[in-house]
């Protein structure tokens, strides 16, 4: 699989998922765009648990201004911006953040970006995080740019959080944990079914002039199937990146209530 291929499909997923919700979402509707089941996520403790959490490991306060990369349609905004003093998420996928705008949250703006090129200057943050995220990345090197980033566009100090990453010495586990999961929620509110993305293909030279001669009239598509996998990870590997990027590393757990605690875990960097 190429990186064209899993990221077309992961952004087909969110675009999807996110053109079905047209009016302010609810708490339901932002579990299920971002791929969490409602009948667990609505839960007002469970989602007060990751909130302390996150606010905790990342030191932030009401004077805190803090990015996210990869906040789709904002579920994570809605607890953390509330509680700093900026709040800025981006996200590859417009629609999206479409739906994120709606939540008019006042202090929170929502953009369009690459977390492989942030629009920032440097140390323009108190923090920065990414979550639940790194588990849609096919290899631990697809998010090394992201976190290099991320550090360069936070203070000397302050902290980058990439949370939620599935446990590789863990995966029966955790695959243990979602069949019970399956089982004891049992079915989900109802959504109609997510289709395939249609997407315009730029002409290469050929095309553009067999257009202009008049040999075809029709635009070159792609249909893309979305496409959400969880991939696992190696607690070592972040570390050693760390290490050779001269930065502060601290594993750490995710938050007590979530239950995929013991299969999941954080990783919190120091920015010089």
């Amino acid at each position: 699989m190429t990186d064209r291929d899993w990221q077309e499909k992961l952004e087909a997923f969110f675009e999807l998922r996110a053109r079905q919700i047209s009016e302010v979402p609810t708490l339901d509707d932002l579990c299920y765009l971002a791929g969490r089941n409602p009948l667990l996520w609505t839960d007002q403790n469970l989602l007060s648990d990751l909130k302390s959490h996150v606010l905790d490991l990342m030191q932030l306060d009401q004077t805190s201004k803090v990015l996210e990369v990869g906040c789709a349609a904002g579920l994570l905004a809605s607890l953390i911006a509330p509680k700093v003093g900026k709040y800025v998420g981006i996200d590859l996928a417009e629609a999206p953040l479409s739906v994120a705008r709606r939540l008019k949250l006042a202090n929170a703006e929502f953009r369009k970006g690459d977390g492989q090129n942030l629009p920032f200057g440097d140390r323009e943050f108190d923090a920065a995080l990414c979550y639940d995220v790194f588990s849609n990345f096919p290899a631990f090197e697809t998010g090394e740019k992201i976190i290099r980033e991320m550090l360069r566009v936070v203070r000397s100090g302050g902290r980058v959080l990439v949370g939620s990453i599935p446990d590789q010495n863990e995966i029966e586990q955790s695959q243990q944990i979602s069949a019970r999961l399956a089982a004891g929620f049992g079915t989900q509110q109802s959504r109609p079914p997510l289709q395939t993305l249609v997407k315009a293909e730029k002409a290469g030279p050929l095309a553009r002039l067999s257009n202009y001669l008049g040999l075809t009239d029709k635009d070159a598509v792609r249909e893309i199937k979305p496409e959400i996998v969880s991939y696992y990870f190696s607690k070592d590997d972040f570390v050693q990146f760390g290490s050779r990027l001269q930065v502060e590393t601290r594993i750490a757990d995710i938050h007590p209530r979530n239950p995929y605690a013991g299969t999941r875990f954080n990783v919190i960097f120091t920015a010089k």
